[in-house]
């Protein structure tokens, strides 16, 4: 038997759309377990359009919409954030012929892992990213996505 996680997830949503936490909460917590982080806090933050362009111009230097944004905090407790834009990833799905439950999975799970140190900035680590993106995906029940990528703004991880 495996001792119980001590890991905290928390979803606001600044929007209305009406949005499962709990699975997010347990894409999130399936991608950290599988990596070891069975401690700490996460806070995932669904957001919008606008709200995600200001945290990507402020962070990043990138003033534009992204998908999914993710913030380590480099300490065990908590692990950081994670912002989602809700627009982003349903415009993502329609793309994709997803439902948004199974856009934001994915997010979740993407932002997680880049929580837990992995990195998609060369071919290599977007494969590996991917590679466990479907992992996590499927442990927490959700159908797998071979081909998945942040396929709107042409980066594909």
């Amino acid at each position: 038997m495996e001792p119980p996680s001590s890991r905290l997830v928390t979803v606001l949503n600044e929007l209305s759309v009406g949005i499962r936490p709990e699975l997010l909460q347990h894409a999130v917590g399936v991608t950290l377990q599988q990596h070891g982080l069975d401690h700490g806090e996460v806070c995932l933050l669904l957001t919008t359009d606008d709200r995600i362009q200001e945290l990507n111009r402020s962070f990043r230097g990138v003033d534009e919409p992204t998908d999914v944004l993710t913030f380590p905090s480099g300490e065990p407790d908590p692990l950081g954030d994670v912002a989602i834009s809700i627009p982003y990833a349903e415009r993502q799905a329609r793309a994709r012929g997803v439902s948004l439950e199974q856009e934001l999975g994915y997010l979740a799970i993407h932002g997680a892992l880049h929580l837990a140190g992995f990195d998609d900035e060369d071919e290599q680590d977007r494969a590996n990213m991917v590679r466990e993106m479907n992992r996590a995906a499927v442990a927490a029940g959700l159908a797998p996505d071979e081909e998945w990528s942040s396929i709107l703004h042409g980066d594909p991880a």
